[in-house]
């Protein structure tokens, strides 16, 4: 199953390979998770839905947080 490229953008590891062939070393055994992302500087409770993106995603300056977690109130 082939990943959109998309849900690389803003990636830490994206940003550093996106100039090699073939992007990010992590692509090819990616799996979609759906994720709420946050600031590093925001309390919860979390009121934003999840949205998909890669379980190896690493956003610079916010966080992942499982679509499951209690601090995520919607």
């Amino acid at each position: 199953m082939s990943k959109p490229n998309e849900l690389c953008r803003g990636c830490y590891q994206d940003y550093y390979n996106q100039n090699r062939p073939g992007g990010c070393w992590l692509l090819k055994n990616a799996k979609r998770v759906h994720r709420t992302k946050v600031g590093t500087w925001q309390n919860p409770p979390y009121k934003w839905k999840p949205q998909a993106t890669l379980h190896c995603h690493r956003p610079q300056g916010s966080v992942w947080i499982e679509a499951d977690d209690p601090r995520i109130r919607g």
